[in-house]
């Protein structure tokens, strides 16, 4: 999660234009630079895993890769518009607004809108992702522990 905050701060403070002057690629959403930001992230989630987890398979790595991914991404994400609403820096035509319909972040899987914001679904399927990641790792480990 740390690691999630931080990005977003050097993101919104440091990275002023994640275009970096290039075209959109896929679905015209997203552009070269999210490539790299996944790069970075999926090894940090490596990272986080190896550092706490010993999983010897790669199927079960790469899942639990995956929701570490996810959620980090999600936290991340909301850190970044949060940073907007409560401290915006100076020429942001945004300034002082959370998540808005039709932004960026919503374009993927829409969004539901709440009275003061939206919130993208995406976020609804990482959370549940990483739920379902979890439970069942969970469940694993402690059949292991039974049996032995």
């Amino acid at each position: 999660m740390l690691f999630s905050i931080s990005y977003a701060l050097v993101e919104y403070y440091v990275i002023r234009d994640t275009t970096f002057g290039y075209s959109p690629m896929l679905f015209s959403l997203v552009y070269p630079y999210h490539f790299a930001m996944a790069a970075v992230f999926g090894l940090a989630a490596y990272g986080l895993l190896c550092g706490r987890v010993s999983i010897k398979s790669i199927i079960p790595s790469f899942i639990m890769v995956s929701a570490l991914f996810s959620s980090m991404l999600a936290v991340e994400d909301f850190t970044w518009f949060t940073l907007r609403a409560v401290a915006p820096m100076h020429g942001d035509v945004n300034a002082g607004k959370l998540i808005m319909s039709g932004e960026w972040t919503t374009q993927f899987m829409g969004s539901v809108d709440a009275h003061f914001t939206a919130i993208p679904n995406w976020y609804f399927l990482s959370v549940v992702f990483s739920a379902l990641v979890m439970m069942t790792t969970r469940r694993q480990q402690l059949a292991a522990i039974a049996t032995t």
